[in-house]
């Protein structure tokens, strides 16, 4: 791949890790409403941003790859965060189960990332009908649902390792779908093959860059997953099965009556 320097691509890589620093700074301080606030002014300031470059699909692969990355897989840790209450603050919000459910979350999150990523393995009219559909809102309903099991406030997934690794193997059909537009042959994507790249790429050269994007942009979920399945072992989550606040201490039980238990 030509076109950016090496100094280019590991600045991609340090935003991706610095990224997943930030929601986890802000997950650290979630009981407080600046941070909250904090999260949500990130969150929309970034969903401005991809959509600008959601206006134009046929500008660049590496474009509107970015802006669909940025709205599913970077807003909605941040948007999460401003939204959902801290936990033992307020009560839960009634969602029907298949929203809160883990393995929707995941189908969705991983599905979505490979029949975009890879049309090819869908019928035609199926990959024509996808195409047709609102990605960016598609993409931000999975993001929400899938982050959402990774969240203070929304969790389901109780024990961080299991969150941990819930979000790790979650991450895995992205990364494939990365991996192979970095190293295919050929344009997998016919619109784009007499598109002149506003960067003055080819566009094999473009779906190459699109891929490393891709790649960066789950960074965020690595980077989240990575901490709650390491630095986290065996601590249970902060969701609901927490009811006390940190540092307070729980009310002692009341004495039983004689006769009782």
């Amino acid at each position: 791949m030509r076109g950016w320097s090496p100094l280019f691509q590991a600045g991609w890589i340090a935003a991706g890790l610095l990224g997943g620093s930030a929601v986890l700074l802000l997950a650290a301080r979630h009981r407080r409403g600046s941070w909250r606030l904090a999260a949500g002014g990130i969150g929309m300031a970034l969903l401005t941003v991809a959509g600008l470059g959601l206006r134009d699909p046929l500008a660049s692969m590496t474009q509107y790859t970015f802006a669909l990355m940025v709205v599913g897989q970077v807003v909605p840790p941040f948007l999460l965060l401003a939204t959902t209450a801290a936990p033992g603050t307020a009560a839960p919000v009634r969602l029907a189960p298949w929203w809160r459910d883990p393995g929707v979350a995941a189908a969705l999150f991983g599905g979505l990332a490979v029949a975009t990523g890879l049309p090819s393995i869908l019928d035609r009219s199926l990959a024509n009908a996808l195409f047709s559909a609102p990605l960016g809102l598609l993409d931000l309903l999975a993001g929400l649902l899938f982050w959402a099991q990774l969240m203070p406030g929304s969790r389901v997934i109780r024990h961080d390792p299991l969150a941990g690794a819930y979000a790790l193997l979650g991450s895995l059909p992205m990364t494939v779908v990365a991996v192979v537009w970095m190293t295919a042959p050929r344009v997998l994507y016919a619109p784009y093959l007499d598109v002149l790249c506003r960067w003055d790429l080819t566009p094999l050269e473009d779906q190459h860059w699109a891929g490393f994007v891709m790649l960066v942009a789950g960074l965020p979920l690595q980077v989240v997953g990575a901490w709650l399945l390491v630095a986290a072992q065996g601590s249970p989550s902060s969701g609901a099965s927490r009811n006390v606040m940190p540092g307070k201490m729980q009310p002692p039980s009341p004495p039983r009556r004689s006769g009782e238990g």
